[in-house]
């Protein structure tokens, strides 16, 4: 086996991780959205709008320590119980194996300035597709392995 098939295997790994957790918040987002309360919109668009600020700057510690707690509340205010306790879970044993968010060779800071501001949009205007879609493009959906 080859130094550099070992050295990008923890980054496939990553790459899987991710993509699983967006597959489960994608689903998670698009049951989500369309039944926001007023007010729990207007919390999850400011959320993003700081999300999107810290984006500009960056800085993937504060990247980190806004866009987690983001997730967490989208799946707070989800109706479907069984993706609230499986996206929870979820979270809860993969985030400790998902410590790239303080890696700044894994963060793509333009792609995130893109997707993020679509997001907002989205849960701003109820669009549950287009939300969907771009949390899964925010969790690596669109990423192919090399």
């Amino acid at each position: 086996m080859s130094t550099d098939s070992t050295a990008s295997r923890p980054r496939h790994r990553r790459i899987h991780l991710f993509q699983t957790l967006g597959a489960l918040l994608g689903g998670v987002t698009r049951v989500t959205v369309p039944v926001l309360e007023d007010a729990d919109r207007a919390a999850l668009v400011a959320e993003l709008d700081e999300v999107s600020r810290v984006i500009g700057l960056q800085d993937p510690v504060a990247y980190a320590e806004l866009s987690w707690p983001l997730m967490d509340h989208l799946v707070a205010l989800c109706p479907n119980r069984i993706l609230v306790t499986t996206a929870r879970d979820a979270l809860a044993l993969l985030s400790p194996q998902l410590e790239v968010t303080a890696d700044t060779d894994w963060l793509d800071w333009p792609s995130l300035a893109v997707d993020f501001p679509i997001l907002r949009d989205a849960v701003a205007e109820g669009d549950a597709i287009a939300a969907e879609l771009a949390v899964e493009r925010l969790w690596g959906m669109a990423a192919t392995l090399p």
